[in-house]
């Protein structure tokens, strides 16, 4: 059986050709120009679909199901890309099945871009076998999903597992979502560069600067654990702050949801364990309610292509 799974981002699209085993056996990406309106937008994953078909050899009446991963709230009883921030256009309720099957008529399902990266660490993945899995996306802000009984949970009204937004700070820092101190002010990728940025501007002589090549712009979510195998004691600094505040979310997810296993995704995930996983498994550790847990936090597997196998085998978990 073939599937086909679309990640959608604010900048490009990347659609692959998947087998019932998480296989990808091709992928065809276009870009998403800013003035792309929303009808361009669901022609161009009619289009991208079918591409692949004709790429990977495969007749269309041979594709089960055809997932879409949306930056966004999606509805996937109605088919609808409720609300998005990130995309060109600002239309709400986007009947993207709707406009899809205008051209095709193919099983589509659609899901936040987090769930999607959830469903396919749980079907082949690092969390392949494990239940309850949850994932955490550690990128511009913290995305979440969460695979229990075998299926995806998105909570009575589809927007289950926005766990950037939990508050982990009252009237802490401000967050693009008008509320203060959610998560993701403090565990994402963009707040490490923050973090990296004030702690160089504290500490002029810092070897953070050369790594940035002296320009505070230039500063990535690596550059501190880079300063930090280097010995910086600024860098270690930033790292100690960031690893409470990332710590935090953590440890409410345990106590919470008590999953067998915390799959952790996006750039910063891929910093060596002795900086990153083994320092956050002791603070969640010391933490948690229950010392006895055995939650494991792994680095997600599937890196980038998490989000195509997971949107083209959501139709197993929804």
């Amino acid at each position: 059986m073939y599937y086909i799974g679309v990640d959608v981002g604010g900048t490009n699209l990347v659609a692959g050709l998947v087998e019932e085993n998480g296989h990808i056996l091709n992928k065809v990406n276009s870009p998403v120009p800013r003035e792309m309106t929303a009808r361009q937008f669901g022609a161009e994953l009619v289009r991208l679909a079918g591409q692949l078909c004709e790429v990977g050899g495969v007749a269309p009446e041979q594709i089960e199901a055809v997932g879409i991963g949306l930056p966004g709230v999606v509805d996937n009883k109605t088919g609808l890309f409720v609300q998005n921030p990130n995309m060109p256009f600002s239309d709400k309720n986007v009947p993207l099945r709707e406009m899809f099957h205008e051209e095709w008529d193919v099983p589509v399902f659609l899901g936040n871009d987090a769930n999607c990266a959830a469903v396919g660490e749980y079907w082949a993945g690092a969390a392949k076998g494990c239940d309850p899995v949850v994932m955490v996306t550690l990128g511009t802000g913290i995305g979440g999903g969460m695979v229990c009984g075998g299926r995806l949970f998105t909570g009575f009204a589809n927007s289950g597992m926005e766990i950037g937004h939990m508050i982990i700070q009252p009237n802490g820092i401000l967050c693009g979502c008008g509320a203060r101190g959610c998560w993701e002010r403090y565990g994402s990728a963009t707040a490490l560069i923050q973090l990296t940025r004030l702690e160089m501007e504290r500490d002029r002589g810092s070897a953070l600067w050369e790594l940035c090549g002296g320009d505070p712009d230039k500063v990535q979510g690596r550059t501190p654990f880079q300063g930090a195998r280097l010995g910086d004691p600024a860098a270690k600094r930033v790292l100690t702050n960031y690893l409470q505040g990332l710590s935090i979310g953590v440890i409410n997810l345990v106590n919470i949801l008590q999953p067998e296993i915390i799959c952790l995704g996006g750039g910063v995930s891929n910093a060596e364990d002795d900086l990153l996983l083994d320092p956050l498994r002791e603070l969640v550790w010391q933490g948690c309610f229950d010392k006895n847990n055995h939650v494991r936090i792994e680095r997600a597997s599937l890196g980038n292509d998490a989000g195509v196998v997971g949107a083209a085998l959501l139709c197993n978990l929804v």
